[in-house]
């Protein structure tokens, strides 16, 4: 099963809050990120359930009078054993929540709906299409959280290691048979703006980098690749698996249905495992490139060589001076030693 796509506003108003709070970014430069259409958000509170902002830019602007000084996304399964609060709310089990940080406390904001007191049936109560509003509609709802909890999140904002991170999703993902129409596209040089592959006129490329949900000013060229083809991946399954329903075809055996399936939710898990990393770490999220050995260049090594034959230039050199001291010794001894005997041969007549 997919993750829900709130992810990508919930992204957004963390990246961009940040940077609102930290650096000072106008919250009118961004509000109307094309990822925002069609959406609205409410924040109140969870106790009392009073309407705190009608809009996310009341939301943050009253934030950062408080005096929060960041913003954090993590996964929604941290909360599982919190109690919630207010039984008049239904708190919805998206993926992510996220974190607003206070001075001396942290405070959660999760997506969730009340619940009409006349109207208690286990099914929602659909509205009828035509009165529907194609406008998706969510509201966010706050409460303190428990500080046993404050570990779980210093972990999520702890540095990540990028490049184990890029290989371990390509050994386990992206090399796989599952991921073959992946493989053949490129995604390098591009910004994520949440519009998948479906959707190709959503977003102008003259205006893909200001509709980008990671701020482009850092170039986090890594997260938005990974964030690409994990969409893509995710895409592909989705076609994969309607082509089975619609066509009545079945896998060739229940060991290839259930690794099918099996892969579906390891590509889901860590997807939003990524979502974390990139909400709060993409300023590092940059693509090492690493410039390949050329005949024309001296070897990494080269120079420590250099180093030690100069070493063992300057030691033969200084050692010189000994070996001409030695021979000029052999050859006074020689000389000796010749005449003596020539004196030995005169006196005893050899």
């Amino acid at each position: 099963m997919a993750l829900d796509p709130i992810w990508k506003q919930q992204l957004t108003l963390v990246t961009y809050g940040n940077e609102y709070l930290t650096h000072g970014l106008s919250v009118h430069q961004w509000r109307q990120i094309p990822i925002f259409d069609q959406h609205t958000f409410a924040f109140r509170d969870l106790l009392s359930q009073h309407l705190l902002a009608q809009h996310f830019q009341i939301w943050l602007e009253n934030l950062k009078k408080q005096g929060v000084t960041r913003l954090s996304l993590h996964a929604s399964s941290m909360l599982n054993e919190e109690k919630n609060p207010n039984p008049n709310i239904e708190l919805l089990p998206y993926s992510h929540f996220i974190v607003s940080h206070h001075d001396k406390k942290k405070t959660a904001w999760v997506f969730g709906n009340e619940l009409a007191e006349w109207f208690n049936t286990e099914q929602e109560f659909m509205i009828p299409d035509a009165q529907q509003s194609s406008t998706r509609q969510e509201t966010l709802w706050n409460f303190e959280l428990n500080s046993k909890l404050y570990k779980k999140i210093q972990a999520d904002l702890q540095a990540p290691e990028w490049d184990r991170i890029q290989q371990y999703l390509t050994q386990e993902l992206f090399n796989t048979t599952y991921a073959q129409n992946v493989q053949q596209q490129h995604f390098t040089e591009q910004h994520y703006t949440g519009f998948n592959l479906t959707q190709p006129n959503k977003i102008a490329f003259d205006l893909e980098e200001k509709s980008a949900l990671l701020p482009a000013q850092y170039q986090a060229n890594l997260s938005n690749e990974l964030l690409l083809k994990l969409e893509a991946l995710e895409l592909d399954l989705a076609e994969q698996a309607k082509i089975q329903s619609e066509e009545s075809q079945v896998f060739a055996s229940a060991d290839e249905k259930r690794a099918f399936k099996h892969f579906s939710q390891k590509l889901d898990d860590l997807f939003a495992k990524l979502i974390v990393k990139t909400a709060n770490h993409y300023q590092t999220a940059q693509r090492k490139i690493i410039a390949p050995e050329t005949p024309f260049e001296t070897p990494a090594a080269a120079p420590q060589t250099q180093s030690y034959a100069n070493v063992n230039l300057n030691k033969s050199t200084a050692t010189e001076p000994h070996k001409h001291q030695i021979s000029n010794k052999n050859v006074v001894t020689l000389i000796i030693m010749t005449i003596l005997i020539c004196v030995l041969a005169y006196y005893f007549g050899f």
